[in-house]
């Protein structure tokens, strides 16, 4: 048998997570089969097993490189923006400018289906909460509290609790859009929001 190179592995593997993520949008996380995963990529189910002990697996592994290249794409981003008030309003801008369309509603709804298939579950559970914790929530933390040391923003605002709200409106704004789609004025909310919070949050 020919020795496989890491580098195809890699290829495949990302092959496996992007058909994933092409099934999942489309037909969800819970009605999406393995089978569907290798039809999709053109290969068998026992090659997946290669990669990935289950479905589940395969949905943590897209969700965390997903979120990796996202928080890097993010702070190299903010490497260039000044003060706190500027990275929260470029937060609602990338997701108020989003490509919304079927592809993006299928992605809102997928990760919510998974975040609260994940409660039902210990060992998803704490997977979900600490990547919320430590990735998005800390993440907002660290730009609010900037602002509080710059004088931007008040002083007795509680960083932890802005920065759950912050992604509390940001998923529930989302969600709204992937369940009542283009008749819901998502780009409007998110000018709203954005408004709202930094009204809360800035020195009065």
């Amino acid at each position: 048998m020919p020795k496989v190179s890491e580098e195809y592995k890699e290829r495949k593997r990302e092959l496996l997570l992007e058909s994933a993520l092409q099934c999942f949008s489309e037909k969800g996380y819970y009605a999406t089969t393995i089978d569907d995963i290798a039809a999709y990529s053109k290969t068998s189910k026992g090659f997946i097993y290669n990669y990935f002990n289950s479905k589940e697996e395969l949905y943590i592994a897209l969700m965390e490189e997903r979120t990796s290249r996202t928080f890097t794409a993010l702070r190299e981003r903010f490497a260039t923006i000044e003060g706190a008030t500027g990275k929260i309003k470029e937060l609602f801008r990338m997701y108020r400018e989003a490509k919304v369309g079927l592809q993006w509603q299928g992605l809102i709804r997928v990760h919510m289906e998974f975040w609260i298939h994940s409660a039902r579950h210990e060992n998803l559970r704490d997977i979900m909460v600490s990547r919320y914790k430590y990735q998005y929530r800390d993440f907002l933390k660290e730009i609010i509290e900037e602002g509080k040391a710059s004088g931007e923003f008040e002083a007795h605002v509680d960083a932890t609790v802005i920065a759950s709200m912050f992604w509390g409106i940001i998923d529930g704004l989302s969600l709204h859009y992937s369940v009542i789609g283009d008749e819901y004025e998502y780009r409007s909310h998110f000018i709203q929001a954005e408004q709202m919070v930094l009204l809360y949050v800035g020195k009065k």
